[in-house]
């Protein structure tokens, strides 16, 4: 089996490079691809190096499967020519999470979609798998009707462009810490990434917003449509504020879920901690809960501070952490190709 990776030289790339060694997938060879500033250039593989390879029209030709994370523009262009000639793409992107062709899978949730898929797959948005995990067993069992969420997304969903800002920023201002109580704010640092100072702050505006006027960001209506899909329930009342925090990595997300049936704190514990991917940490006593930190680096996402409002017995509040660049992004699509392996949905050009 060939197996290509596009984007090969960006933060989620390596990672995907990462994860196909330390998962021992089955491949026979890989092909590294990147922008043509990147072609030629070395990286490490199973104890040898490969020579990442330009974008060409052909790119796909021989290649068995594919795992894509070059961007929408890129992968609207690249992807459903490889997919035409038989090439099966595990897309990163956006491009094509909302075409009702496209499967949109998170294995431990929806791994059925798979079986029809016509050649490409969509990774979900980081944010949105990061809330889904602990959602899809919940709603299983309890049936989620009405959900609200609150994301706090670190500078590296933005890649090593936002982290270098952060850190850029955080340098300036480190010796000027006691003037941000009263900051002259046209000295404030501002860069190109984020449009105001990320540096002990947060910025409610992660993409773009709405060019139709509704008042969410591009970020926000992409995770309601999202869990719409993933979930199968397109009549989900949802909505999502999205928060870029000073965190390298891990994205954290708040839960206000309401659901068909009654659930207890103690019953949705016990039905996450029989979720494959799911780590429960929630105790408060002990002052144990998930922190983005303690997430980065690791492939379960960690939920906790699981609570029930007053006067509400259909409803539940939960906090989740996530590596956006593992579980959020890498990990799920290296799941994903497993399971076309698995299933035999995969090397039948």
């Amino acid at each position: 089996m060939r197996v290509a990776v596009v984007g090969a030289t960006g933060a989620v790339g390596r990672t995907i490079l990462h994860l196909l060694q330390e998962r021992s997938f089955p491949l026979d060879e890989v092909l590294p691809f990147a922008s043509p500033r990147s072609e030629g250039k070395r990286l490490g593989f199973r104890g040898e190096e490969v020579v990442v390879l330009g974008i060409h029209d052909r790119w796909f030709e021989g290649i068995d499967l594919a795992l894509t994370s070059a961007g929408s523009a890129v992968a609207r262009r690249i992807v459903p020519p490889a997919a035409a000639g038989g090439t099966v793409c595990v897309d990163n992107s956006s491009a094509f999470r909302m075409d009702p062709d496209v499967p949109l899978v998170i294995p431990e949730i929806n791994p059925g979609a798979l079986e029809n898929h016509q050649g490409i797959v969509a990774n979900g948005n980081c944010t949105a798998i990061t809330a889904l995990m602990p959602l899809g067993p919940l709603h299983q069992r309890f049936g989620l009707r009405f959900l609200v969420t609150s994301s706090y997304q670190s500078v590296s969903g933005s890649g090593m462009k936002g982290v270098r800002e952060l850190a850029e920023q955080v340098d300036k201002l480190h010796e000027e810490v006691e003037t941000l109580t009263s900051p002259d704010r046209e000295a404030l640092p501002v860069g190109e990434v984020f449009g105001r100072t990320i540096a002990f702050n947060v910025v409610p505006h992660v993409e773009q917003f709405d060019p139709e006027g509704s008042g969410f960001t591009t970020e926000e209506i992409k995770m309601g449509n999202e869990f719409r899909k993933v979930l199968v329930i397109p009549d989900l009342v949802c909505a999502a504020t999205a928060v870029r925090v000073p965190v390298v990595t891990g994205h954290g997300v708040s839960i206000y879920a309401r659901f068909e049936h009654p659930v207890t704190p103690e019953e949705a514990r016990a039905v996450l901690a029989e979720s494959p991917g799911i780590r429960v940490i929630d105790d408060p006593v002990r002052n144990l809960y998930p922190t983005p930190l303690d997430s980065a680096g690791i492939d379960d996402v960690l939920v906790g501070r699981i609570r029930r409002p007053a006067g509400d017995d259909h409803a539940l509040l939960l906090f989740a952490a996530g590596d956006n660049l593992r579980k959020g992004a890498a990990l799920n699509a290296v799941q994903i190709a497993e399971l076309l392996v698995a299933r035999d949905l995969v090397g039948n050009r």
